[in-house]
């Protein structure tokens, strides 16, 4: 089982270096490379983009009780490494103009869809553990 403390470094971690690789150009880490810095960066960025509602929500998370900490880490064991993936599958140009699915809007959504499921999640866990007795 992944402890708090754990899934706090991690993903502390994580928007490190999605905050790094985002900025790849104005930090200089494009010098260290011989192919173009978005080619290269930015998809890293952007399957990394998951992580920081990860961050947010573990920090909440971090000094409520167990129950709703293990109930929303079950919710997020499935959704990021999933994000992960559909991440990486999206391709990165689309030429159709009316549903344009690029890796971008696949991780913009996957992040939006992460934080409005999660906190109803820990909010409904929350209040459901109260009024069960488990306090």
């Amino acid at each position: 089982m992944c402890s708090k403390k754990t899934l706090l470094i991690v993903s502390l971690i994580g928007t490190l270096l999605f905050v790094i690789f985002l900025f790849a150009k104005d930090l200089g880490l494009c010098n260290l490379i011989n192919s173009s810095c978005t080619d290269t960066f930015d998809p890293i960025a952007e399957n990394l983009s998951v992580l920081v509602p990860a961050l947010l929500l573990s920090l909440i998370t971090y000094k409520m009780r167990d129950e709703v900490y293990q109930a929303w880490l079950r919710f997020a064991r499935v959704w990021v490494p999933l994000s992960m993936v559909l991440i990486f599958l999206a391709p990165e140009y689309t030429s159709d103009w009316m549903f344009p699915v690029v890796k971008g809007t696949v991780a913009f959504f996957s992040s939006l869809l992460f934080l409005v499921i999660s906190p109803i999640l820990i909010i409904w866990k929350h209040f459901f553990t109260r009024r069960s007795g488990q306090v």
